[in-house]
């Protein structure tokens, strides 16, 4: 795909450097062991290769530097790497499960702390991540892990996937992550699609049905959402006029709104309003602005992109990052899906790793983000009710 006259400029970059994971959760969706690397023909990329190519993406404009894995600091040369890039001056984030973080780590972490930290957990008990991640002494080593990282002055976000294993765990999870400090943050990821670039999880046989993704997030919704807004009504009855009065402003004016347009066309601009085009390659900043580097090599649009790729570390990363669209296939959008105006994850990378596609139909995202549609709907209908029954009352008792 040609991108004549499109400005691309690689901001935000992803250092894959290593596959390989200390744990075998069984969701995940880019680890693999040393007889899947044999088997797909690649290999891991050297302490001088990284340090190297992160100059280039450095001297290329790259602000924003993510290092990942499988999980980094499995690699025996994670802190020579680390401190390498940290001294170039990116702005760094670090993903990883903290069961490996040794006072070695710890030292070159103080020295040069991450502008944030993504700490993946995966259950609330020993007994969870023995089902989860193969390993029950892990859940120990992750608290102690988090607690080692705390003491940076980095920005922790706890994140969780749930699949069936672990779904019950998830207050507790929450729970915990909240006590470690107001500032931390907790994300939950509850579609998990399946595996990408030859990873060797079996997803299907422990990903939550899309009946009890939506179920889930109802139980969420009514916890975080419905319950503190009908006691913020009851507390506040002068909002209600505010609402209304808002909402009537909405309906009359036009909303600007950014459109993302890839090469199919596939989104239309919306009627009525006034809209700015932005053409992407996939409808985000994948191959635009932001990209990945993985375990094996390859210049790639994000981590779940595997149908297209350059070769940085031979041709250079200027090179690579410039001859990535040409290498974008993008295919139609599935019938299905046209002319649907529900949100849902699906997206080129997502399509493709249900369906081996970019241009597939991944049934399973499409189920789930439709029940998630109607229980919104649902939500708000009840919202708007609730407070339209408040506001009568009021009226009645003045």
């Amino acid at each position: 795909m040609e991108t004549k006259n499109v400005k691309r400029v690689p901001l935000n970059g992803t250092l894959e450097l290593t596959a390989r994971c200390n744990l075998r959760c069984k969701m995940c969706l880019i680890r693999v062991d040393e007889k899947r690397m044999t088997e797909l023909g690649g290999r891991e990329r050297t302490t001088k290769e990284w340090i190297q190519l992160a100059r280039e993406m450095f001297d290329a404009g790259t602000i924003g530097l993510l290092l990942t894995g499988g999980e980094p600091m499995l690699r025996g040369d994670f802190c020579q790497i680390y401190k390498a890039v940290a001294q170039m001056g990116f702005l760094l984030t670090l993903y990883t499960n903290a069961t490996l973080v040794t006072p070695e780590v710890m030292e070159v972490l103080k020295a040069y702390p991450p502008h944030s930290i993504g700490i993946t957990t995966y259950g609330a008990s020993p007994e969870t991540y023995e089902k989860v991640t193969g390993s029950a002494s892990a859940y120990n080593k992750m608290i102690e892990g988090v607690r080692r990282l705390r003491q940076l002055p980095s920005k922790l976000t706890i994140r969780t996937t749930l699949i069936k294993d672990n779904a019950n765990d998830l207050r507790k999870m929450s729970e915990w992550a909240f006590s470690i400090g107001r500032d931390v943050d907790f994300n939950v990821s509850r579609i998990v699609t399946k595996a990408v670039r030859g990873g060797i999880a079996e997803v299907e046989s422990c990903r939550l049905t899309a009946e009890e993704n939506v179920a889930m997030l109802r139980e969420r919704s009514k916890e975080f959402i419905m319950e503190p807004f009908s006691r913020f009504i009851k507390e506040h009855p002068e909002v209600i006029k505010k609402e209304k009065i808002k909402k009537e402003k909405i309906k009359k004016e036009k909303i600007p709104t950014t459109i993302f347009k890839n090469a199919d066309n596939d989104i239309t601009n919306p009627k009525g309003q006034t809209v700015k085009e932005k053409l992407t390659l996939y409808g985000c900043e994948a191959g635009m602005s932001a990209y990945t580097i993985t375990w094996d090599g390859k210049l790639i649009g994000c981590q779940m992109l595997g149908n297209c790729w350059t070769y940085p570390f031979e041709t250079g990363f200027m090179q690579a990052w410039k001859d990535y669209p040409k290498q974008v296939n993008l295919q139609p959008m599935p019938e299905q899906c046209k002319g649907c105006e529900i949100t849902c994850s699906a997206c080129p990378a997502t399509r493709q790793a249900e369906t081996g596609s970019i241009g597939g139909f991944p049934e399973y995202l499409c189920q789930e983000s439709k029940l998630a549609h109607a229980m919104e709907m649902k939500m708000i209908a009840e919202m708007q009710q609730f407070i339209e029954e408040k506001g009568r009352l009021e009226y009645e008792t003045i």
